[in-house]
């Protein structure tokens, strides 16, 4: 059987060196490709792009996408002015995940988005986000969700609705789960629900309701999965879900 072709949507950042001051560069973080390959799956890595034909050519090579982490989305895609405690921005790397998104789609392949993958992907369809959790109302956002150190630890706990694919896929819906967040989901996009939140109410996943798998957590998986089985079989499930 051959193994499912995951392209992997980059992070953005400028280099910050003597020798190459200021340039751009598209990474991976490591953790991401290993649970790929570690779940039985083949990562491509997609650089960021806004020609149209350019990402045709990614969706045709591709089996699913994986949305990663990074900076926050600039508010002006969901519609709003930014706010005091917004962090840092890359309008174009937003451009070019809205279009990967929107494409892949097209074509029903599964979709997994990661942290900033469930706030992108949620933007995309039209709902909104809390540019930070201070932001939430009276009593909501009150745990931590930035967690200093131990990425591969859970740091508090989530429930799961219990007919979600995300139940299907872990196979149990409660567990701890890490965070590295501090921004949140704030009106759902049409088309799409929460299907786990934390202790406080913060959302910390989403599911598409029909149209093929679109699926995303605002914890990282890809850090915990080499510890915790259940974050393992989320990769792999997912994985699956791509193959041809």
């Amino acid at each position: 059987m051959t193994k499912p072709i995951i392209g992997v949507a980059p992070g953005t950042l400028a280099v910050d060196s003597q020798m190459f001051p200021g340039r751009k560069r598209d990474y991976v973080n490591r953790v991401y490709l290993r649970s790929i390959t570690a779940n039985g799956g083949v990562p491509l890595v997609l650089p960021v792009t806004n020609d149209a034909e350019t990402i045709a050519r990614y969706v045709g090579l591709i089996d699913g996408l994986l949305l990663c982490g990074g900076q926050d989305v600039n508010p002006l895609v969901y519609g709003e002015e930014p706010l005091e405690k917004l962090g840092g921005i890359d309008p174009e790397r937003d451009t070019y995940e809205i279009a990967l998104i929107k494409a892949v789609h097209a074509v029903h392949k599964p979709i997994f988005g990661i942290c900033r993958g469930i706030q992108i992907l949620n933007a995309c369809y039209g709902g909104t986000i809390y540019q930070d959790l201070s932001y939430m109302p009276a009593g909501q956002g009150t745990i931590k969700h930035l967690q200093a150190q131990l990425p591969a630890y859970g740091m508090h706990h989530v429930q799961v609705a219990p007919k979600s694919v995300l139940a299907e896929f872990l196979g149990q819906t409660e567990l701890a789960v890490n965070s590295f967040h501090h921004q949140t989901l704030h009106q759902i996009a049409p088309g799409f629900q929460v299907v786990a939140t934390a202790p406080d109410s913060v959302v910390e996943a989403i599911e598409a309701t029909d149209g093929g798998l679109q699926l995303a957590v605002q914890w990282h998986p890809e850090e915990m999965q080499a510890v915790e089985p259940v974050m393992a079989r989320l990769f792999a499930k997912f994985i699956v879900t791509s193959q041809r």
